[in-house]
């Protein structure tokens, strides 16, 4: 069985300073926890939804935007016990190790000598991940060294496509995962450079010869957000035929051999 949960859904300049929708990636919970794409309140809800971050063994940050690495050092040190032990996998674009013309690194260096390992890999590079395997996969965004993954499990490949332009190459990549959540910022006619839309998302999975099981639509952006990504979700399924759902701070979905089931969990009350 692996469990995902989503720590926020929303993505993009707006939201994010707004909180409309919260912004803290997600987790999966597989042979090893993983948490992908940890923006500004990544720690936090992690708590909020009993997802101990001390007990993560590989972090995953697709590219250097604040949206998708604002709490990645943070979540470094609770992985290593405080930064006291060397623990842990970090998985990340070339931008977030070693920055680009206009951005910083988003890691100093005392946090990558804390870790045990550091990836910053190409597509179609694989990294096993105890029982799962990790294919690197390629995206067109403006930060150009932005990746993608497909996850390689028991219960079936999981992709996750960040922001990146639609292209041909894409559907290639991520034909036949059984699980597809994928950086859907936009709505219908309204795409942007670097994103993808509804409409990008319609052409994609129409071209795809073994459709997935359940499409999870995230990193929603201010237009989406007001446009109703729930109408987008079924607009999505009703053309294609994928089961399409929106994610949301304390969404989860539980992969098993043999079913997709979702729910959404309550946060943990603290006294």
């Amino acid at each position: 069985m692996i469990e995902i949960t989503f720590l926020g859904s929303g993505g993009g300049r707006f939201i994010t300073i707004t909180q409309f929708r919260s912004t803290g990636g997600f987790h999966i919970r597989a042979s090893r926890n993983i948490h992908v794409d940890p923006g500004p309140g990544a720690l936090v809800r992690s708590w909020r939804y009993k997802l101990d971050p001390r007990k993560l063994d590989a972090i995953f940050v697709s590219h250097r935007h604040v949206d998708h690495c604002n709490d990645v050092e943070v979540l470094i040190e609770a992985m290593t016990g405080g930064a006291l032990k060397k623990h842990g996998t970090l998985i990340a674009s070339k931008s977030v190790v070693y920055g680009d013309e206009t951005h910083t690194p988003a890691v100093s260096r005392y946090h990558l000598n804390v870790l045990e390992s550091v990836h910053i890999p190409e597509p179609g590079s694989r990294i096993p991940l105890g029982g799962e395997e990790m294919l690197i996969t390629p995206s067109q965004h403006s930060d150009p060294t932005t990746i993608g993954f497909r996850l390689k499990t028991s219960v079936g490949d999981i992709s996750y496509i960040p922001d990146t332009a639609y292209f041909d190459d894409l559907r290639e990549w991520h034909d036949g995962a059984r699980l597809l959540i994928a950086a859907i910022t936009r709505p219908r006619d309204m795409g942007i450079p670097y994103h993808l839309s509804t409409d990008d998302a319609v052409e994609m999975l129409k071209g795809m010869e073994r459709k997935p099981e359940a499409l999870i639509m995230s990193h929603i952006g201010m237009k989406m957000h007001f446009a109703n990504p729930y109408k987008e979700a079924r607009y999505i399924e009703n053309v294609t035929g994928v089961k399409t759902y929106v994610a949301k701070e304390g969404f989860r979905i539980i992969m098993e051999k043999n079913e997709i089931a979702v729910r959404t969990l309550r946060p943990a009350r603290f006294v």
